[in-house]
């Protein structure tokens, strides 16, 4: 919509996506987020008593959403972010758009050296590439008893890139990333996550040191989670093929008081508490104690006999 004759805004605006750039939507991305920033370059104190932001609406290039629906908040306590009907009674442009009204604390509320970030959140965005332009009705004076009849007018263009041949898969990582055995009862599970789309699958790969949850049905998924235990330090690898080639991403779990399943010390050993051993016991060399040993079994000489009496 083309207002020439609307005076132009007293307010500065820009506007970015999150994440940025903006692509078109695609099935496993169809929402996405948009903050506008408000501030006030000039010199003078600017009033403001609401804006509209509309955001041009179908299935077009030139359409920043799909449909209606989304919400949205202010940066600053008391500013407000209301969705407007179709009909409602206001100046909306003609066509189909999805419009926001935003209104201070109170009327006439000064724009002056601080910045509004207004985030619309959760909106659906068209499937088309292109450039779409949001308009600005602005009602804001620098006389606060002069306000205009008409509403204050721009545009601000922001565009939508065709969606990448690689999705983003990223963000790879454990909670917790540390864990001690024998803490309590859930001390030996963690959950993997990441960031990435849903309509691909993903392979969660590991050693002995862990294994997928019981409710885990399996390790190749399509969600963007991966639920499991540890019983030592383990290194996670995710694995996704996208383009034609598979990709890979890596995070870590360490623990501690891990268990074993055999251990072999080419070195000296030092141990500062107690030692339990549940079986046999090897001894190639001298055994030195500065306490007693106590055991449940028998010590046996080199022959195989047991050995009894003081051994001192």
């Amino acid at each position: 919509m083309n207002e020439p004759a609307n005076d132009p805004c007293l307010l500065d605006y820009a506007i970015i996506s999150d994440p940025y750039p903006l692509y078109a939507a695609t099935a496993a991305n169809p929402t996405s987020t948009v903050h506008i920033v408000v501030s006030n370059g000039g010199g003078d104190t600017v009033y403001c008593r609401e804006i509209i932001f509309s955001l041009p609406e179908g299935d077009l290039a030139q359409s920043l959403v799909v449909t209606g629906g989304g919400d949205g908040d202010g940066s600053v306590e008391g500013w407000t972010v209301e969705q407007l009907q179709k009909g409602a009674s206001t100046v909306l442009p003609s066509g189909e758009y999805a419009s926001f009204r935003v209104k201070p604390p109170a009327d006439g509320t000064k724009v002056e050296g601080s910045g509004i970030t207004i985030t619309l959140r959760n909106l659906h965005i068209g499937t088309q590439p292109g450039t779409a332009r949001v308009e600005i009705r602005e009602t804001a004076t620098k006389e606060v008893t002069q306000w205009p009849v008409n509403p204050r007018y721009r545009t601000l263009e922001i565009t939508k890139f065709p969606p990448p041949e690689l999705p983003f898969v990223g963000n790879f990582r454990a909670e917790p990333c540390d864990v001690e055995l024998g803490k309590d009862k859930d001390s030996n599970k963690v959950r993997l996550m990441w960031d990435g789309p849903t309509d691909i699958n993903y392979t969660v790969l590991y050693g002995a040191g862990a294994k997928r949850a019981d409710d885990q049905k399996e390790d190749v998924v399509r969600g963007r989670e991966w639920w499991g235990t540890v019983t030592r330090d383990t290194v996670f690898r995710l694995e996704y093929t996208a383009g034609g080639s598979t990709h890979y991403l890596t995070t870590g779990v360490t623990v501690a008081n891990p268990r074993l399943t055999g251990l072999t010390v080419d070195g000296s050993a030092s141990i500062a508490q107690d030692l339990t051993v549940g079986r046999d016991a090897d001894v190639t060399g001298s055994l030195e104690a500065t306490e007693d040993i106590a055991t449940h079994g028998k010590f046996l000489d080199d022959k195989g006999t047991p050995l009894r009496g003081d051994l001192t």
